[in-house]
């Protein structure tokens, strides 16, 4: 949920936060993005789960709370996070940047009201909800921390395995942080901002290949740019990527127009998983809602993000997407789980009471593209795990979300023993870590 409040922030903080920027940055305008130890055999995983510190972290500088006892039913268990992110460096861009993009590749200013991504002379977004990991609820805010405020792990590959053994994680599935996803309407330095990121994807998969597993961001505003770097990226090893969810709100064309056809056709070639990660409702003004001073209004936007993916796995089933590429699997990410058995449910009554005057393309009821190429991942959904079988067992992922504000880190093993109080030994081990194992090819 951050990453789409963290493209609201500046706004949220204007006009006071504008001016101070406009001061420090000159042409900076408050303008919301366009939003979008390697390896470990089974002896050297029992040592570091026997050296693993409870968890009870008290905040970005805060020591080990001993009080804290993990649960004995998940003492054990191999557990792995579907959806973690990743703040980038400060200086991955600028770094790396020739002399013709020095001055526009995205770099951080800070300043008294916090850290803010600059690219191309626009505020690209703060830093706030998407680095609040070991901070209480009550310290929360959609801007004005730094990146000495936020978890060094959130952009280190040393520190992160350090936070993964203190929350008693075995690997993680690293998805886009920082400004990535804020597409420049200039080819060029999109693709050098698009590229430079996978790259890094790339070098933080081969400091623990075994457990940290980076996605590439491929952006589908220009399909043929799109497609051309995933191409790249699965030469280069990477194991899947995500793409925007709604891509004709950004300028791009919707998911169930024929021009993807040839990128949907590339996607099963390469055997990537491809996600779509929850960005928030549709036709929803970032800036207006979160510059709202209703009652309510943040709330009910963050509370209804996760469930507006289920069009996405509408279009990928009913426009007959997935019954043309039956090798294809999607991931729906951070959207939950417990509202699945009633949508997949719901996609089978459309099917058996519609499909007829609506000269349906598929021939199959829709529950079976679902159980056999989607998946899901949760954080916290007490409903949905309880409901498993019906969202489908092999198809659920269990997820951290650190650093964001919503991540169970460093107690993820506490939440998740809550959730399997009555579950099976081996079906928590496929929810906790043995499906993205699967699909990841972790195994």
């Amino acid at each position: 949920m951050d990453a789409a409040v963290r493209g609201a922030s500046t706004p949220d903080l204007a006009p006071s936060i504008a001016a101070q920027l406009g001061k420090l940055i000159g042409r900076a305008r408050a303008k919301p993005g366009t939003a979008e130890s390697a390896g470990h055999g089974k002896p050297a995983l029992k040592a570091r789960r026997a050296s693993r510190p409870d968890p009870g972290w008290t905040g970005r500088a805060g020591s080990v709370n001993t009080s804290l006892r993990r649960s004995p039913t998940m003492a054990n268990e191999r557990i792995i996070s579907a959806d973690s992110h990743v703040n980038p460096p400060k200086e991955l861009w600028t770094s790396r940047a020739p002399a013709k993009f020095r001055e526009r590749a995205p770099r951080v200013e800070s300043t008294p009201q916090g850290d803010f991504w600059i690219v191309d002379s626009q505020v690209s977004g703060g830093i706030g909800l998407d680095a609040s990991a070991g901070h209480k609820p009550e310290e929360f805010r959609p801007a004005g921390m730094t990146y000495k405020d936020m978890r060094p792990g959130s952009y280190d590959p040393k520190a992160r395995l350090a936070d993964m053994d203190l929350d008693g994680v075995d690997a993680e599935v690293l998805y886009f942080g920082g400004p990535v996803t804020s597409l420049s309407p200039d080819p060029e330095l999109r693709r050098y901002v698009i590229q430079t990121y996978n790259d890094w994807m790339v070098e933080l998969s081969k400091a623990a290949p075994t457990r940290l597993v980076g996605l590439a961001h491929i952006p589908i505003l220009d399909l043929a740019e799109g497609m051309a770097e995933l191409r790249r990226v699965a030469k280069l090893g990477l194991r899947g990527f995500h793409v925007d969810p709604f891509p004709d709100e950004r300028g791009g064309k919707a998911l169930w127009d024929p021009a993807y056809e040839p990128f949907w056709s590339l996607v099963e070639e390469t055997g990537l998983p491809i996600s779509f990660h929850i960005v928030g409702p549709r036709n929803t003004n970032l800036q207006q809602t979160f510059m709202n001073p209703a009652p309510g209004v943040k709330e009910t936007f963050i509370a209804i993000a996760p469930i507006s993916i289920c069009e996405v796995v509408s279009t990928l089933v009913f426009t007959g997407i997935l019954a043309r590429h039956p090798k294809l699997h999607f991931v729906l990410v951070e959207c939950g789980i417990g509202w699945i058995p009633y949508f997949v449910e719901r996609m089978d009554q459309t099917f058996n009471k519609h499909r007829f005057w609506t000269k349906s393309v598929i021939t199959e009821k829709p529950s079976t593209y679902w159980y056999h190429q989607g998946h899901a991942t949760f954080i916290q959904d007490l409903a949905g795990v309880a409901a498993r079988h019906r969202a489908g067992l092999r198809n659920i992922m269990w997820s951290t979300d650190y650093p964001h504000s919503d991540s169970t880190w460093p107690k993820s093993r506490e939440a998740l023993a809550a959730h399997f109080q009555d579950v099976p030994e081996s079906e928590r081990a496929l929810i906790a870590g043995g499906n993205a194992a699967a699909l990841y090819g972790l195994n």
